[in-house]
């Protein structure tokens, strides 16, 4: 990924929602250009902010036996500009799954309001096609730090970790 768009995840509740945030900054070098002298954030960044949320939501219910890969969007609108100094809290919630495709509703908001939302498919593959062993492990590290601090609920009971 050129481009990570979460900094933590707050809350995932296993096969149902996931919450996460990333702060904005001025050093990312997609505001040299995204506007000179008006940065804001590129929808296209917003829309993959909901898509890095909803595949870390199915990878990590999945075990990580499973890659998600973002298919469709549809009723994708933006409502505000980001813009560098801001804080995106981006929530998805699983609306129906199968072993093959996953749907879900997905919002970016900034200090309470709405700045975008879209529905999401992703197709469910087998991980093994995607990630050889040294890119899984590098994938699952992700996921590590993103989780540290979350709020974990419904891990199914073969994952319980001791956390004391």
């Amino acid at each position: 990924m050129r481009y990570l768009l979460i900094d933590r995840i707050q809350k995932l509740e296993f096969n149902k929602y996931l919450s996460a945030i990333k702060n904005v900054s001025l050093s990312e070098d997609v505001y040299s250009e995204h506007f000179f002298g008006f940065p804001v954030m590129p929808g296209a960044l917003l829309v993959e902010s909901l898509a890095q949320a909803g595949t870390a939501l199915l990878e990590v219910s999945a075990d990580f036996k499973k890659k998600a890969l973002l298919v469709m969007l549809e009723d994708t609108k933006f409502r505000a500009f980001v813009h560098p100094g801001d804080q995106l809290s981006i929530a998805v919630k699983l609306l129906s799954c199968d072993s093959n495709f996953a749907r879900m509703e997905g919002t970016v908001h900034v200090a309470g309001r709405l700045v975008a939302e879209a529905m999401l498919t992703f197709a469910l593959k087998e991980a093994d096609e995607f990630y050889p062993p040294k890119t899984k492990h590098l994938m699952e590290s992700i996921y590590d730090f993103w989780l540290k601090e979350a709020q974990v609920i419904g891990r199914p009971e073969s994952e319980e970790k001791d956390d004391s």
